[in-house]
């Protein structure tokens, strides 16, 4: 039994404009998916997925050209504040 199988689900309503909404049932339609809550856990999945990636990727380029050891309290403490900061970033971007 997965993680997952075990929390109940949410239910999260959007509302869209009509372009958005027509987008979202044919792109639907278009690739097989069952319902429109099927579609948007997949969206959200793929999502969530870019976001492990690009993480995992920050934190090779951070390895790459860090210290061998482990690092301080302080030094921690700010690998972790770049990492919100870089986060806030992206979202500040793709708002843009």
């Amino acid at each position: 039994m997965s993680y997952f199988e075990d929390m109940k689900a949410v239910t999260i309503n959007i509302s869209l404009n009509p372009e958005l909404a027509e987008f979202a049932r044919s792109d639907s339609e278009a690739h097989a998916f069952d319902s429109m809550s099927e579609y948007m856990r997949e969206l959200i999945r793929s999502r969530r997925e870019e976001q492990i990636k690009q993480d995992v990727a920050n934190l090779e380029k951070a390895i790459a050209g860090a210290p061998a050891g482990d690092p301080s309290a302080g030094e921690m403490a700010e690998i972790v504040k770049a990492q919100h900061r870089l986060r806030a970033e992206r979202k500040r971007a793709r708002r843009a």
